[in-house]
């Protein structure tokens, strides 16, 4: 296995993806190279920060050179770009320690390469993948913590903007009766129901789809972990989910958006508990 590791612009990655792929590379992956907030792109978009390290690999020799030679003219390349052989094994391994259990309660989440942690209680297995929302990132975590928090039981709940699934497999795991998954995007609503299948769980306890499936649904509790502006937007066709006795969960929030977010809901909702997490925040409301 080899691995070359270099740092650019966001405006150049699609083009030097493309001249690593066809070199040959098995895996690309960017990380921050600025201390940056990543947030949720619209659909289309990819999720990118401005200034990037790049990490490629290869497993043949020849693709290597090939492409080390491909980029040694590109001008967006800010650093030297840095060549090594490593162990396939010790590569795999580097990434598998960066996703470790967590837990929420008795609420586990765990990938695919543990063991499951839960002693047979409520637990949710989730690999990195096309979607948003592993666990990692803050807002996530404020949800899971949420929801660990509530009484689920045979509730019916709402997660608009699910991404990975997380929440929904979370809250049925959590005891919901029935969860009903939502996003805009093709690749979230692909990304859940492949999650339900690895967790080898009951779709009839989930629907799926895109916002319109809801219809005039009610739900005991709806959760949306998106970005503030969706959220400023969304705030009537939030009600029309919610009962009196219903829960709203937010987060997707910096914590500089929050009093706007709050104050923008307050017309309609009470605000119970505001929760901040590493420049984030995630708010629960209930309906006035």
């Amino acid at each position: 296995m080899w691995q070359m590791r270099f740092h650019t612009n966001a405006s150049a990655i699609e083009r030097m993806e493309q001249i690593l792929m066809n070199c040959g590379a098995v895996s690309i992956s960017f990380s921050d190279a600025a201390d940056e907030p990543i947030l949720e792109p619209p659909i289309g978009d990819h999720p990118i920060w401005s200034s990037l390290i790049v990490q490629v690999h290869f497993t043949e020799q020849e693709a290597y050179a090939l492409a080390a030679k491909a980029l040694q003219h590109e001008t967006e390349i800010h650093s030297h770009i840095e060549l090594a052989q490593i162990s396939e094994h010790g590569w795999q391994e580097k990434f598998q320690q960066q996703f470790s259990p967590m837990q929420f309660g008795d609420l586990w989440i765990y990938p695919s390469w543990q063991d499951n942690p839960a002693c047979g209680g409520p637990s949710v297995q989730l690999d990195p993948g096309l979607a948003f929302g592993t666990g990692q990132h803050a807002t996530t975590h404020l949800c899971l913590a949420a929801l660990s928090n509530m009484q689920l039981s045979g509730k019916h709940v709402i997660d608009y903007g699910c991404g990975s699934g997380i929440l929904a497999l979370a809250a049925q795991q959590l005891g919901a009766q029935h969860v009903h998954a939502v996003d805009i995007d093709p690749q979230a609503i692909m990304a859940s129901k492949d999650n339900v299948r690895r967790n080898h769980l009951s779709m009839q306890a989930f629907t799926i789809g895109a916002p319109e499936i809801l219809n005039d649904l009610k739900a005991e509790l709806l959760v949306a972990n998106i970005l503030a502006a969706p959220l400023l937007t969304l705030r009537e066709t939030f009600m029309r989910h919610l009962t009196a006795d219903s829960t709203l969960l937010l987060s997707g929030i910096l914590c500089a958006q929050s009093d706007t977010v709050a104050q923008h809901y307050s017309q309609y909702f009470n605000c119970l508990d505001v929760t901040n997490r590493d420049g984030w925040s995630a708010l629960t409301l209930t309906l006035k």
